[in-house]
């Protein structure tokens, strides 16, 4: 009998809440004890001790923290081998966690031993509860179809591409062109008018978004945003009413004589994201918020291959639009907003063509158009894609990077 969804929930978030104290430990002691020998000698523990702390401090996941920790004794002792060498907070913090662990384990397991072996079998144990029979996704569409009814508007699809690239935004930036393309967007009768978010302020003599086709080239040093003439319904740019520099949205009125219709902007940020190999940000994160109910979400970010050599890569869903200032993003402090929905994140081969979109000839249609309006070449970049039937709504999927 393996744990449960809800076990494995629980068991993650307190591995993260765990490696958020290990993470700041380490960043505590001096350099000469930030390795595992160097840790030992520094406190006093076991080598074997060093290296499970060592192990749980690299681990990528919460559980898998839990899973590498030493043993209920050896981390009562640590808390003492800590004493003089780093904080009494963080001392403090260690012993709540390392106490939080010790009376979780009997909730799952007879012995840490035990719970390792049922971290490692991934299978759920069967649950009676009458809702819980429903798939993940099957919940996800339910709220779909209530917040459809709700708000009086809906869409099939968002399409998100995110090309990050070192060296052609501002000093010490990354350049980031994305594209956000919404499909078959319908709006019923007394709905909010259709509005297109964005984070980045806008300049000084900012008007009305761009107007941009097939022979328009992006101007890589300026903030802009602009509408793509040939992936949008036509009368969409003389559709647009106002924006609101406050909640940072463009306001569109209702295009005459379209019940539905598509929307595709494309931006250009050259000083939003740090430079994390010249910077000492640890984290690079691209997200997309649910603002209205949708079908499909298809989230792709094409990072430069120079930038994923020293990435690690991972996927989360948050509640709300949770706003990070930039160089600041920690990995450790995500986790207490994170939902328990974990969407699946696929390498794709660009070569591939359609064939790696499922073969989804429009979307490979928009990372041309991308790629040719930023000017760049889709053979220096991986790229990285998650795909949801009906995303929740009113939540933030994001995927970051954390940089070594």
């Amino acid at each position: 009998m393996g744990l449960s969804h809800q076990a494995h929930s629980e068991l993650r978030r307190l591995g993260e809440r765990v490696k958020k104290v290990l993470t700041a430990i380490m960043r505590a002691v001096p350099a000469q004890a930030q390795t595992i020998g160097g840790f030992a000698r520094h406190i006093g523990c076991h080598r074997s001790t060093s290296q499970r702390l060592f192990n749980a401090y690299k681990a990528k996941s919460g559980e898998q923290v839990l899973y590498h920790l030493p043993g209920q004794q050896a981390l009562s002792v640590l808390g003492e081998q800590l004493t003089g060498h780093i904080p009494c907070d963080l001392i403090v913090q260690w012993r709540q966690v390392s106490e939080r662990f010790s009376a979780t384990i009997p909730q799952y397991a007879r012995s840490h031993a035990e719970l390792k072996r049922l971290l490692d079998n991934r299978q759920e144990d069967e649950v009676k509860a009458r809702d819980v029979h429903l798939s993940g996704q099957d919940k996800r569409a339910q709220l779909y179809y209530a917040a459809k009814s709700l708000l009086g508007m809906s869409m099939e699809e968002i399409f998100c591409a995110y090309v990050l690239t070192r060296g052609k935004g501002r000093d010490g930036f990354l350049q980031e062109v994305a594209m956000i393309s919404k499909s078959q967007i319908k709006r019923e009768t007394g709905a909010a008018p259709f509005v297109q978010f964005y984070t980045h302020p806008h300049n000084d003599d900012f008007i009305a978004p761009l107007n941009i086709d097939a022979n328009c080239r992006v101007e890589s040093k300026r903030f802009s945003i602009g509408i793509a003439q040939e992936l949008s319904t036509p009368g969409l740019h003389q559709a647009f009413a106002s924006y609101s520099p406050g909640n940072s949205g463009l306001v569109f009125d209702p295009i005459a004589d379209h019940d539905r219709f598509d929307a595709t902007f494309i931006f250009n940020n050259p000083d939003e994201l740090v430079d994390p190999l010249s910077h000492d940000s640890q984290c690079s994160s691209t997200s997309i918020s649910i603002k209205n109910p949708a079908k499909k979400l298809r989230l792709l970010v094409l990072i430069e291959k120079q930038l994923d050599r020293h990435s690690c890569v991972n996927v989360g869903c948050y509640h709300g639009n949770q706003k990070v200032e930039e160089g600041k993003l920690s990995v450790e402090d995500m986790w207490t907003e994170r939902l328990p929905e974990f969407p699946e994140l696929r390498l794709i081969d660009l070569n591939a063509g359609a064939q790696a979109l499922h073969w989804d000839a429009m979307q490979q249609q928009k990372l041309d158009y991308l790629f040719r309006y930023a000017s760049l070449d889709p053979a220096n970049y991986r790229c990285y894609l998650m795909e949801v039937d009906y995303p929740i709504w009113s939540s933030t999927y994001r995927i970051y990077f954390e940089h070594q």
